[in-house]
């Protein structure tokens, strides 16, 4: 009970205890894990529309009165150029430590113009809830004081609308049908019953969809409007286990699993976000530029299991040969491929490629696997 006390609780906490939601502590919070039948839930997402309260990540605002100088400052912590950020554009990027390792995935967006978010900041930051703290720590540490660094998740929430149908689920909440949706990984402020929202063009599921941004005071009317006008088209609130088999099918990583502090963004297979050429240094970049060079230690791999057997993380990854290569960081049975799948790092100088052969240990058996090309599903 003491335990349950001191969970930070989103605005829609009441609402989920009332549709029956499985509420269980996730990063400090008190979130809802399922609403219904997990698979149900995935399937709703990758076939029609789900719904997800993501109130929980960080929302952080940095603010120094001149926007561009904000945005400098930032930029010599992360390995993204954002240089070629403007008003509306969101980039994704890491924060680093002085070895290369990933503090946290983030998310920096240069703020559009708006009409009706008067207290907007300049730049905004969505982090993980687990590392908001350490984040907000790091970014006061190492960006000049004359930029100021809040968290906003008492003001601000935030939802999520993802899969095939919603589009039409935003344009039964009152969209116009002539206004045009932002781009990928771009925000605009709109108008949703009459309710001022951010929509970013952003997602964890590897459909598409819009994560909204939206006033506390107004998150539950709109949560309410969206899964009422979005029943003609199969919309269903969704929770954090349909959205882990989600993001883990779309090999999108997890702080925690995949990303840690010891682990470089490329050894994780995320070197497409790393520009070592970007005009200024940042931290981490000698780690990242010497690894570069020598060669990484461990290698991503996503493999599939032959067998009805769940990989965990921990698990240990073998070769064709029986030795030890590697750790499992994620694993699931993928409701959309119908078959086991999992994530991890192997450490071989030549690690195996897609179509080779490996084994897992599974609760004491060794089970045999095939390593797969990167991502199971793609839309």
């Amino acid at each position: 009970m003491a335990l349950q006390m001191a969970l930070q609780k989103t605005p829609l906490n009441q609402n989920h205890l009332a549709r029956g939601a499985k509420l269980v502590e996730f990063c400090g919070w008190q979130m809802p894990l399922q609403f219904g039948k997990v698979i149900e839930e995935h399937h709703s997402v990758r076939n029609a529309c789900g719904l997800f309260d993501i109130s929980h990540m960080g929302i952080l605002s940095l603010s120094s009165g001149n926007v561009q100088q904000t945005i400098d400052a930032v930029n010599s912590l992360v390995p993204q150029d954002l240089t070629k950020l403007y008003a509306g554009k969101a980039v994704y990027t890491q924060l680093l430590n002085q070895t290369g390792g990933i503090i946290d995935d983030i998310i920096v967006y240069w703020m559009p113009l708006v009409e009706y978010f008067t207290e907007l900041p300049e730049v905004m930051v969505i982090c993980n809830a687990a590392n908001a703290a350490k984040v907000i720590s790091w970014l006061k540490a190492h960006l000049p004081e004359a930029i100021a660094v809040e968290k906003r998740n008492e003001m601000y929430s935030l939802l999520a609308l993802q899969g095939p149908q919603f589009q039409n689920v935003l344009t039964a909440c009152g969209l116009s049908p002539e206004e045009t949706l932002p781009k990928r990984f771009h925000i605009g402020e709109y108008l949703l019953n009459q309710t001022p929202v951010l929509l970013s063009r952003t997602g964890y599921t590897g459909e598409d969809g819009v994560e909204i941004l939206v006033s506390s005071k107004a998150v539950e009317s709109l949560w309410e409007t969206l899964l009422q006008e979005g029943q003609p088209f199969g919309i269903k609130p969704i929770g954090l286990a349909a959205r882990d088999t989600l993001r883990l099918e779309a090999v999108y990583p997890l702080h925690g699993a995949e990303l840690t502090e010891e682990i470089t963004p490329l050894e994780a297979g995320l070197g497409w976000s790393v520009k070592l050429n970007q005009p200024t240094g940042f931290i981490g970049k000698a780690a990242l530029l010497a690894q570069q060079e020598a060669g990484i230690g461990r290698h991503f791999i996503c493999f599939e299991v032959l067998k009805h057997a769940i990989p965990r993380q921990h698990d240990l990854i073998y070769d064709k040969d029986g030795k030890t290569i590697g750790e499992v960081t994620s694993g699931s049975i993928s409701p959309t491929l119908n078959k086991p799948i999992g994530v991890g790092y192997v450490t071989p100088q030549n690690p195996p490629q897609p179509g080779s052969s490996i084994s897992i240990g599974i609760r004491g058996n060794l089970v045999d696997a095939s390593v797969v090309e990167r991502p199971f599903y793609r839309k």
